[in-house]
């Protein structure tokens, strides 16, 4: 039996025990509340497992199915004339490399022409792409990032120079019937408005040991590209869950319409949960998913659709790669929504994918030598630019607390 099957059927027998007490009476005391509350956070803790156990084992699957080929990572395809010169170039890649390892003193002529096909104008080098035969730094960055966030992989993401206006629809019109031949037709023109994506700059400093840099068996892109890609990371995920749009993105949930006023000030009744279900468009809902924090879905996961049955809203999905359910739509969960507070916005259900994420110019690394040099440590600074705006307030709404 794999591990990650033996999981599923652990994380199974714990929902099923944590049911099975909470079936048993219609208020629970302290001691069951306490033990229902261990075996779902147990449960929580396997279901992470084994999310990780399977996105080992697809990427051991995709590395044995692209050995020898091209990365598939790449944002986008280089034409024959770009693997040719700068930042498409695997002599890019080694001067980059190089100039990582040991500065701008340790490279050649050569490398360092190079290395200012790719200069920035904050004074670093936009990190390799498009490399030959294997995943390049920037693409190690751009999938370390998403695999560390649970909502950006949902939305829509691309890259863009400068800033960018997108137009929004914010009514589609309307037909209508013509009782006659001959009768006129009604104007009804659709109106539209418009999202300004203007990337923001982030950045973020790690430090190294000179033994480190200069160990030549240490996979440094990898090592870098980690290190950097979580710190940036946790940054977005915030941002674009929970963003003000004052020097960084807004995120989805200032975005969002509300859907639902609660009654109360710190929990939510099965009838507001649904209410907000089917305040979003059909259009919409039919793509939906539930956005909250773990703190929120544990106190949803005791939710029945009725006082006294035993069908509870929330529902374990044991099938490999699939996400647990709230009435038949998958849930998000990111600890940077709003916690269940008077004021906050601590649930969110729409189409993610209206939410848009737009990159600047790549991202940039720069070597600091001096900074840290008396300790033996050299700086490495990464900086990214990226905006982030739901760009139709309707697709995603929210739960207001009282």
């Amino acid at each position: 039996m794999s591990q990650a099957k033996e999981m599923r059927e652990q994380r199974c027998k714990l929902i099923a025990d944590a049911r099975t007490i909470m079936d048993s009476t219609e208020t629970l005391d302290a001691e069951q509340r306490s033990a229902v509350d261990a075996m779902l956070n147990d449960s929580d803790t396997l279901k992470a497992d084994i999310d990780r156990i399977e996105a080992i084992e697809s990427e051991e699957r995709q590395i044995k199915a692209t050995a020898g080929k091209k990365s598939e990572l790449a944002i986008s395809e280089p034409t024959v004339a770009e693997e040719a010169r700068g930042v498409a170039s695997e002599s890019y890649r080694s001067a980059f490399m190089n100039y990582l390892r040991g500065g701008k003193s340790c490279l050649s002529h050569a490398e360092y022409r190079d290395l200012t096909e790719g200069t920035n104008t904050a004074g670093g080098y936009i990190a390799p792409m498009f490399a030959q035969g294997q995943a390049n730094m920037q693409d190690m960055i751009i999938e370390t990032m998403n695999d560390a966030q649970n909502f950006s992989p949902n939305a829509t993401s691309f890259n863009i120079e400068g800033q960018v206006t997108i137009p929004t629809e914010t009514s589609t019109g309307s037909a209508a019937w013509i009782a006659s031949e001959g009768d006129s037709y009604s104007e009804s023109d659709p109106a539209f408005g418009q999202c300004v994506l203007k990337p923001h700059k982030a950045g973020t400093l790690t430090q190294i040991s000179e033994e480190l840099l200069s160990d030549q068996v240490v996979n440094l892109e990898a090592f870098v590209s980690t290190n950097i890609a979580r710190k940036f990371a946790a940054l977005l995920e915030a941002a674009f869950v929970n963003g003000n749009g004052v020097n960084q993105p807004t995120g989805v949930t200032d975005g969002s319409d509300k859907g639902v006023d609660a009654a109360g000030a710190a929990a939510v009744t099965f009838d507001e949960v649904q209410d907000l279900f089917y305040s979003v468009k059909e259009s919409y809902r039919k793509n939906g998913s539930w956005l909250m924090n773990t703190t929120t879905l544990s106190a949803l996961r005791q939710l029945k659709y009725a006082s006294g049955t035993e069908s509870y809203i929330w529902q374990p999905n044991m099938a490999e790669g699939s996400p647990d359910t709230i009435l038949g739509r998958p849930i998000i969960v990111s600890d940077d929504v709003n916690a269940m507070t008077t004021g906050l916005k601590p649930i969110l259900f729409g189409d993610m994918s209206y939410y848009y994420v737009a990159y600047n110019a790549g991202i940039s690394l720069q070597r600091l030598d001096e900074l840290y040099a008396a300790n033996g440590l050299v700086g490495i600074r990464g900086m990214l630019r990226v905006d982030g705006k739901l760009t139709q307030g309707e697709s995603v709404k929210h739960i207001l607390m009282a």
